[in-house]
């Protein structure tokens, strides 16, 4: 929110109100539903971390998002459900 990229004077005023209520949005759901799915990834300098950061919260939201947009008929051991499993995480880390 430091150097926002619009400059006209309406949306200037709208960009801090809608981000925190966006960021609102995310800590609840996170609260409600979000804790049951998150997952840390290997980090060496956080060895003994179990709370998670609004990154990581940020993270489940994109990789739950993929997982119910890629839900279809395959079955589990498909291949493709596979391959679509790990293109998920890997997207949900990009960011």
């Amino acid at each position: 929110m430091e150097d926002p990229a619009n400059r006209l004077p309406k949306a200037v005023e709208r960009t801090a109100p809608m981000a925190l209520i966006i960021y609102s949005l995310v800590i609840v759901w996170f609260h409600q539903i979000g804790h049951q799915s998150v997952r840390f990834p290997i980090r060496p300098w956080y060895p003994k971390k179990q709370e998670p950061s609004f990154t990581d919260m940020l993270t489940t939201l994109r990789r739950v998002s993929y997982e119910e947009g890629f839900e279809g008929p395959h079955s589990k051991r498909c291949p493709v459900k596979t391959l679509i499993a790990q293109l998920t995480e890997l997207l949900s880390r990009a960011g």
